[in-house]
């Protein structure tokens, strides 16, 4: 049973964490399950998305609170929401993109707010009618409903069949869109002679590999560095999350033709900023403006599900004539 709740004083964090996750779990959803709970899936959107139109608007992302998924195949989406926040347009259509989304393709998607639960088909389109909808209130009333439109074996049930893609194949046996369940970056080498870096290891912990406008492919990759120090300076440089992206049509299974992927970015660093000095593993005061180009290639080849190969690093602080190169190897586990 669930209890009654004063949600004078909630916020959105307070809604996933009290009404929206012990809600899951009774639905049936445990992370590193067959019926998975993915957390804040970072999403790519074209320019097609919400109104942008023009070339020179930028790209951007959002985040997909929740995304459960019944049997490693159909999926569906809840976005959460502030008690404060009336459920309306807006709302419903920032779902709806989370569960159109070519990554995602969920057959439903949920609003809540803490108060009010509304349910809706994704294939209907935002601006129809919800096919669920009850407050707080009613949620033990209707807890059976809602399992037998959302539970596991429900989904398995009425969607049995996966939404053809008709997209170009990222590779052998990958669809057109292709998330990044994890991954591994480890350093073996560099131009310092540093053996600390020599034993880094960066973890992947979210990503996609998908196409651009133009047909393109860009592979979006986040970060985590296991020391605190390391992984600010990732997020300074732009590799804690970031885009590469490949001039190859399709990711290769062929070992005599690896496919390639490259970031190359141009970012200033500002006098006065302190930053991580890796040679010396301390903290220095930068005494001028200094630009650096960051240069982060990744080559390797598709087996299975999984794309593994070489990774390198190279960071060049061009006024102050240093550069620093990294390299090794990477592997990432596609789904």
């Amino acid at each position: 049973m669930l209890e009654p709740l004063d949600m004078s004083n909630f916020n959105e964090t307070d809604v996933r964490e009290e009404i929206l996750t012990p809600l899951i779990r009774r639905m049936g959803y445990q992370s590193g399950t067959k019926n998975t709970v993915i957390r804040e899936q970072s999403l790519r959107y074209p320019r097609a998305y919400i109104g942008r139109k023009k070339n020179s608007d930028p790209l951007f992302r959002g985040k997909a609170d929740y995304i459960l998924e019944a049997g490693g195949t159909v999926r569906w989406v809840i976005e959460a929401k502030a008690p404060d926040v009336e459920i309306g347009i807006d709302s419903i259509e920032q779902a709806y993109t989370y569960a159109n989304h070519p990554e995602v393709r969920a057959v439903f998607f949920v609003l809540s707010n803490g108060k009010q639960f509304s349910v809706y088909q994704t294939n209907q389109g935002p601006k129809q009618k919800p096919v669920l909808e009850f407050e707080y209130e009613e949620l033990n009333t209707m807890l059976g409903k809602l399992i037998n439109l959302l539970g596991p074996d429900a989904l398995l049930r009425d969607h049995p069949s996966i939404v053809p893609d008709l997209g170009n194949p990222l590779g052998l046996g990958l669809r057109s869109v292709a998330r990044i369940a994890n991954g591994l970056i480890r350093y073996e080498e560099n131009s310092l002679d540093n053996k600390i870096l020599n034993e880094l290891q960066t973890s992947i912990t979210d990503g996609a590999v998908e196409r651009n406008d133009t047909g393109q492919m860009i592979a979006f990759l986040k970060t985590r560095s296991p020391i605190q120090s390391l992984q600010k300076l990732n997020e300074r440089l732009g590799l804690a999350s970031f885009e590469m992206t490949s001039t190859d049509e399709q990711i290769s299974s062929a070992q005599e033709k690896p496919t390639t992927f490259v970031y190359n970015n141009t970012l200033v660093l500002p006098k006065g900023e302190k930053l991580l000095d890796i040679n010396t593993w301390s903290s220095i005061e930068l005494p001028a403006n200094i630009s650096c180009h960051v240069i982060a290639t990744a080559e390797g080849v598709l087996e299975g599900n999984k794309f593994s190969g070489r990774f390198s690093t190279e960071m060049n602080y061009i006024q102050a004539s240093i550069k620093v190169l990294m390299s090794g190897t990477f592997e990432i586990s596609l789904a």
